[in-house]
Parts: C-alpha cells; sequence; structure tokens
C-alpha cells in the first residue's frame, strides 16, 4: 500500500515555520533597537553631566590660578618694599602659596565606559561622534603641557620659599581655613607666628631669586588661564551640541 505525500501541505508548514522564525528574528532586532536607541540617549545625557563637572571644575581651577596671581603680585610687592597689606599673616600666606598649583580633574567616566564596552558604536550620529572624540582630544592637548607647566612652577618656587620662611611659619599657613591642609598637625613640628613686615622683607631681599620665581609663577599662571579658557570653550561648544541632539530626539 503506498502512501502518497502531500507536498503542498509541507510547504505550507515550511513557510509558515521561515515566516514565524523571521518574525521573530524581526521582534528581536526591534526590540534590540530600541533598547539601544534608550541606551544611546542615556549615554549623551551622562555626557552632559561630565561636561558639567568639567565647566565646574575649571571655574575652580580660575579661581584659584587667579589666587596664585595675586598672591605672586603681592610677593613682588613686599620686594619693591610697598605691600598691599601690614597684616603680616595674609602676607607670609602669600609668599607660601603663590606657588600652589591647582589642576582641573576631567571627568572621563561616560568616555571610558563606552570605550571599554565598545559601546561606543550606539552613537549613531557621526557627527555628535566626532563631536565628542574632538572634544577629549582638546583636553588633552591642553592638560598635558599645563600639567608640566604647573610642575615646573611648584618645582621652581617651592623649593625657594624655604630659604625665606621657617618650617613653623609655613606649617601656619598649612593650617588656614582656606589651605586644603586646613586642621592639620604635626607631633614634630609647631606652627610658628609670622614674623613681622619688616622682617619678611628682609628676608626676601636677602633671597632675590624668590623675585624671579614670583615673576615666573604670575606671567606662567596667566599663561595658564588661557588654556583653561579653551578647554571651558570646548566643553561648551560639546554641551551645546548635545542638548541640541538631545531636543532633536524628544
Amino acid at each position: 500500500m503506498s502512501t502518497r505525500v502531500n507536498w503542498r501541505f509541507l510547504l505550507g508548514e515550511f513557510v509558515v515555520i521561515v515566516v514565524g522564525v523571521l518574525m521573530a528574528l524581526w521582534v528581536d532586532q526591534l526590540r534590540e533597537a530600541r533598547d539601544n536607541a534608550e541606551l544611546e540617549v542615556e549615554y549623551v545625557k551622562s555626557f552632559v553631566i561630565d561636561v558639567d563637572a568639567d565647566l565646574a571644575q575649571f571655574d575652580e581651577a580660575e579661581r584659584w590660578m587667579r589666587r596664585q596671581e595675586s598672591a605672586a603680585a603681592m610677593v613682588l610687592a613686599l620686594y619693591e618694599g610697598s605691600p598691599p597689606t601690614e597684616n603680616p599673616a595674609d602676607l607670609v600666606a602669600a609668599v607660601e602659596t603663590a606657588g600652589w598649583q591647582y589642576s582641573p580633574s576631567i571627568t572621563r567616566n561616560t568616555i571610558e565606559d563606552l570605550r571599554s564596552t565598545g559601546n561606543f558604536r550606539l552613537i549613531r550620529d557621526p557627527a555628535l561622534r566626532r563631536a565628542i572624540a574632538t572634544y577629549y582630544r582638546t583636553l588633552e592637548e591642553i592638560s598635558i603641557p599645563l600639567a608640566d607647566m604647573r610642575d615646573r612652577i611648584w618645582a621652581q618656587y617651592d623649593a625657594r620659599v624655604a630659604n625665606v620662611l621657617r618650617p613653623g611659619e609655613r606649617l601656619t599657613v598649612l593650617q588656614r581655613p582656606e589651605s586644603f591642609g586646613h586642621g592639620i598637625t604635626s607631633d614634630a613640628l609647631e606652627a610658628a607666628e609670622p614674623p613681622s613686615v619688616e622682617e619678611l622683607i628682609a628676608a626676601l631681599r636677602a633671597f632675590p631669586e624668590l623675585k624671579i620665581a614670583a615673576g615666573e609663577v604670575l606671567y606662567q599662571t596667566i599663561n595658564m588661564r588661557a588654556g583653561l579658557d579653551q578647554m571651558r570653550i570646548a566643553a561648551l561648544e560639546l554641551k551645546a551640541t548635545l542638548e541640541l541632539w538631545l531636543a532633536s530626539v524628544d
């Protein structure tokens, strides 16, 4: 007894299976595309947060640099015998802190996440990808020479302060409320009262090398602020690009 194969039925079953598989793949692709689009938006929002953090760092760095400029100018005025204040503690603080340097910390959370996971591909807009890459490249190109300049200023100035101020006088400055070492104490060293204005001027004039270093601090700090302005402009440009993109997908 022969068995006839119903090819039409089998073909129909095959078509149903193929269509079902294709539809499942299509649904998965739609779901993946939707998830990727949502993740893309989250990444862009995270970039905005990172750039805002960078801008805050740039503002703090500028405030710090302007304080250093003022301190260096005060040191130079002391050498000329015309201090802008008669408060010995403030004058000693200027001599001690003129060489202190502050380097802005760049927030790289999002860009490092994208690079380590390979998710940079989720940023589908080529112009947006270029803007992000350009921003971090610009920061690197500026921040490296800024860091070198900062280290050079510290090495040239701070090493000379010990020829003018005693360790206890320097510790007193370190303990001031506006200092990064506020409240610090030492069992081996006691804070000392500042010298009189006349004594401070005499100590400075006995060591003219610090005058040269203070002049270098003043010039190079102004120079560093120019680089900081470039970093701020780059951050503002990227933030505007990111926010424009987010507005376009709302």
